[in-house]
């Protein structure tokens, strides 16, 4: 909830998309990686009223539901099918709320952040509309996948002139797109390859406005069980301020198949291409 907002538009899914089983039952919180995948979706809802849990909600329950229907319904899914049909699922979740909240005035013009990020085979490729954050660690340093699609970052990409305390800016929590708030969305997509022992960690802004990185980092580098990590980053966020709704998930990446941890080795993370893949990258 944090410690100003009266109620939590906040919601997150962990699903495993090769049993359709979603949720944080204990054959989730710890399980093997299946053939179709895995799934961890963080979105934080925005409108008046409960309208804002409405969207959010929609979305982490259509989400994986769709994602694993289409998957199941190919005989063979190469990386490309993967991706394609994840951005199908956000697409149809966008529809979903957009119709709703076109047919009833008490939903009109809610809007959620989606951030899922999915583990398919040795790839994590994360699907992003809003500014819901994905990072990976590594060798104790956190790298950003996701790109906050916000008003200052748009004004930055078209080169104008920026503010000289960025953070301060009320800009940079406006945001250029969310899912449901129009009949279309552009979903953008980013991936990396994992190694053993590596993290990830999916958030609300009501994290990372709160907590800076390098705090962060201290927090999943400790010995503490996953559980405590999250309720260490909450509280810090709420010790902060609370200003927003609080919501993270952490997971960590281990196990046979995956390539082994290297300490020089760097996160490297590209923006998704159909091409990258039909070469057989």
């Amino acid at each position: 909830m944090g410690r100003v907002r009266k109620n939590n538009e906040d919601n997150f899914v962990v699903s495993n998309l090769s049993t359709g089983e979603s949720g944080l039952t204990p054959n989730l919180t710890s399980h093997d990686l299946g053939p179709h995948g895995t799934l961890f979706l963080v979105a934080d809802g925005m409108g008046g009223e409960a309208s804002g849990e409405v969207a959010s909600h929609a979305c982490v329950e259509n989400i994986p539901k769709r994602l694993y229907e289409n998957l199941n319904s190919l005989h063979s899914i190469s990386e490309t099918n993967f991706v394609l049909l994840l951005r199908e699922a956000v697409e149809y979740a966008n529809q979903i709320i957009y119709q709703r909240a076109q047919s009833d005035p008490a939903f009109r013009g809610m809007g959620t952040t989606t951030t899922a990020a999915t583990l398919f085979g040795p790839h994590l490729f994360v699907a992003q509309v809003g500014d819901s954050r994905a990072y990976l660690m590594r060798n104790k340093q956190m790298t950003q996948l996701t790109r906050d699609q916000t008003y200052l970052n748009y004004l930055a990409e078209i080169g104008a002139d920026m503010p000289a305390d960025p953070e301060k800016d009320s800009r940079r929590s406006i945001l250029t797109q969310a899912v449901g708030t129009s009949e279309t969305v552009d979903v953008k997509v980013t991936y990396t390859k994992v190694r053993q022992g590596d993290w990830i960690l999916l958030c609300s802004d009501g994290l990372y406005n709160m907590v800076k990185l390098p705090a962060m980092q201290e927090v999943l580098a400790t010995p503490a069980p996953l559980p405590e990590k999250c309720k260490a980053l909450i509280n810090q966020a709420n010790t902060n301020g609370g200003a927003d709704n609080i919501t993270v998930i952490v997971a960590e990446i281990k196990g046979p198949g995956l390539p082994p941890a290297d300490a020089t080795a760097n996160v490297e993370f590209h923006e998704f291409r159909e091409e990258d893949f039909s070469a057989g990258a």
